[in-house]
Order: structure tokens, then sequence, then C-alpha cells
């Protein structure tokens, strides 16, 4: 008995004590700061398409689903291991006074303007926008009514800690993983085609991984699916045809199920002709 208690002992010390690496290692990564590259991107917001904007926003790049229809924030996940996570407000009440070089720099390298990291932003998938995408992008943010709202704040459970400060969570800390010294993509024209399918498809990776095969989600909620492996090359039940019928019901012509949550089917389905065309041209490629 005297063994036992001993080894329990032990036990809750070690527990204790990987406990407290993972909460100053935590609040270490909270307090990081990063550089704030110049970006030049003020002129091109002037001149910007909006209604580009709106789009990029509302179905290619799926901020909608964090930030909300309001761009005032929305919940992303409610989960005692994980946390009770939202979006922030990014309508004009509080971006008002954030630079055009702030906002491009917490969309595409994922820091604050106090130099820090953002939270739970997926900005990797916001790398392959082109500067005048980024632009529009920008150009709507500053378009919409001023929702007078203070942002929720949020606050992330043990397995979050645990999941940021090993690796395996580069959602938490996006600016932490993303490399700064990387310029702005060449935009192709939009079309039916590979090249613009390909520009499409950048925004994926964040789940379906830079080469496209899919797997866990790291950072994700614990019971989403693991994500498919898209390289629609592979899969003989994948024509254009039944593509764009999976694009317009959400039904995948594989399983013959429907596309599970996290897949964003109800941005699926928004997507146009020219749209699902371009993704179909490059996906279909993939082996």
């Amino acid at each position: 008995m005297k063994i036992l208690k001993r080894i329990l002992i032990g036990l809750v010390a070690v527990i204790a004590l990987v406990v407290v690496i993972v909460k100053v290692s935590f609040n270490s990564k909270l307090n990081q700061t990063f550089a704030k590259p110049e970006l030049q991107i003020h002129e091109d917001v002037i001149k910007a398409d909006v209604e580009l904007g709106k789009r990029l926003y509302s179905v290619r790049s799926g901020c909608i689903d964090c930030h909300g229809a309001d761009l005032s924030g929305a919940l992303i996940m409610e989960d005692p291991a994980m946390g009770n996570i939202h979006g922030a407000n990014i309508a004009p009440y509080k971006l008002k006074d954030w630079s055009d070089e702030d906002i491009a720099r917490a969309i595409r390298y994922g820091v604050h303007k106090d130099g820090r990291s953002l939270r739970f932003m997926p900005s990797f998938d916001f790398e392959g926008l082109s500067k005048g995408d980024l632009a529009a992008m920008i150009a709507y943010l500053r378009s919409v009514p001023a929702v007078e709202k203070e942002s929720h704040q949020n606050t992330f459970g043990p397995i979050a800690h645990v999941l940021s400060v090993t690796g395996q969570m580069p959602i938490m800390f996006p600016a932490a993983v993303i490399d700064q010294s990387k310029g702005f993509v060449e935009k192709p024209a939009e079309g039916p085609t590979f090249e613009f399918g390909k520009y499409l498809a950048s925004s994926c990776v964040g789940c379906h991984r830079h080469d496209y095969t899919g797997g866990k989600i790291q950072g994700g909620d614990p019971a989403w699916p693991p994500a498919a492996d898209i390289r629609l090359g592979n899969f003989a039940a994948y024509n254009q045809e039944s593509f764009k019928q999976m694009v317009m019901t959400g039904k995948s012509p594989v399983t013959g199920n429907m596309l599970r949550p996290p897949m964003p089917v109800h941005l699926l389905k928004q997507l146009n002709e020219t749209e699902t065309q371009a993704l179909w041209a490059f996906l279909s490629t993939l082996k």
C-alpha cells in the first residue's frame, strides 16, 4: 500500500508539473511579438472591387462562418476540452483604429496590430491570396455597417493548451508558423481553368493540407471527422458532372452520403459555374 501511495503521489506531482509547464509555455506564446512588415496596400484598397471583397468574405474564403454575416463575430466551438471560441467583431466599429496595413497583416500573417499573434485565426488559408484580392476583402470590411458590440472573450481548454504548445494546433498562433518572406502570388484571370482552380483551392489547405490528401484537422474540434482526400483524379466516381452535383447538393458520389461538418456545404452551394468548373479543372488532375 505504501508503494502504491508513493506512486500515486509521484504521478500527481508529475501531472502538476506538466500543467505548470504547459501553462507557462502557452502564456509565453500569448505574449510573443512578431515583425510587422510593410505591405503597401492602402492605394490598392482605395481602388478595390468591394463586391469581389464581399464574395471573398462570404463564399470563397469562408470568413463568414467565424465572423458572421454582419461581421460582429460568431460561435466557432463550444467544447470543454478545446474551449469556448468565437470569431472577433471585425466590423468598422472594432477596426476604426486599424490601418489598412494592420488589417492586411492580420489576415495574411496572423499578426495583431499590437504585434502579437492572433488566436485561432487560419491565416495560412489566406497566404495564397493575391494583393488585389486581399485589398478587395479589406475594402469590403470597411464598407459594412458598424456593429457596436465587443468581441467575445474566448477561453481555451486544457487540450487546446497542450496541442498549442506541442505544435499540433497551428491555428492557435498562426503568426508563429507563417513565413513572412513570401511575396504575393499573381492571381490568374477568373475563368474555368486549371490556373484559377489552383488559386481557389489554396484556401482549402487548412483542412485538406497543401497536398490535398486530407487527414486529421489540426486544431479542430475533436468530434470532427478527418478531412477527405480531394485529389479527385484518384476517384473514378468523379467526373465533371458528378463533381458539379456534389457541389450543388453536398452529397458525395463516392460514399453516397452527405458531406460532413466542418465541410462548409452551405458555401459550396454558392459557388458559381466558373468557380465550380475551375476547381474541377484543377482537382481532377491531382493523384
